[in-house]
């Protein structure tokens, strides 16, 4: 997430929304918020909201307890934002409250009649996600269901999207990097 890092630095002290959605079990939202704790402090004034279709794995999310093996996370990072369990919950880490505190979960159909998330959004992660849809309902989700929710000229990142021929006559993408205004990025494959 350098890039997020980057920008959260650039914008620092400005009051921020950002949307992950498809946020599965949390694992990406939290590593959203170890980059805002990073890079602006543990008090930055940075909203993130994490959303899925699946009400199950938000509250796994919510309870933000994992298996202490969880992968990907370097030694510092896990003392930094996790507590260990001991006794009865010895081999889990649970996510530091003031971690915690910059994420709210909410359940949400990308493609369906799922209501506002609230206040427009500065940031949005639509990553891992579009892949799983076929090129009409990427279309609906990059027409439609982001826009809604996005202020005008915010960057999106939005992972791998599929298809490229559905997705990239309406998304410009340019080198894998965060796109501007009304571009969406991929990551590189």
């Amino acid at each position: 997430f350098a890039l997020l890092g980057a920008e959260l630095q650039r914008r620092q002290g400005e009051r921020l929304r950002l949307w992950c959605n498809a946020a599965s079990t949390g694992e990406e939202p939290y590593s959203l918020a170890m980059t805002v704790a990073e890079s602006l402090g543990p008090d930055a004034p940075v909203t993130i909201v994490a959303s899925d279709i699946d009400t199950h794995v938000l509250a796994v999310a919510e309870r933000g307890i994992y298996p202490a093996t969880a992968h990907g996370l370097s030694g510092e990072r896990l003392k930094r934002h996790f507590l260990r369990g001991r006794g009865a919950h010895a081999g889990l880490i649970r996510v530091k409250p003031e971690l915690q505190r910059l994420l709210s979960f909410r359940a949400h159909n990308l493609v369906g009649e799922g209501g506002s998330l609230g206040e427009r959004f500065d940031i949005v992660f639509c990553r891992n996600v579009m892949i799983y849809f076929d090129a009409p309902t990427q279309r609906l989700v990059l027409e439609v269901g982001l826009p809604l929710e996005l202020r005008p000229e915010v960057p999106r990142q939005a992972g791998r999207l599929g298809d490229p021929p559905a997705s990239e006559t309406l998304v410009p993408l340019r080198g894998g990097a965060v796109g501007d205004r009304a571009e969406l990025a991929r990551e590189p494959q």
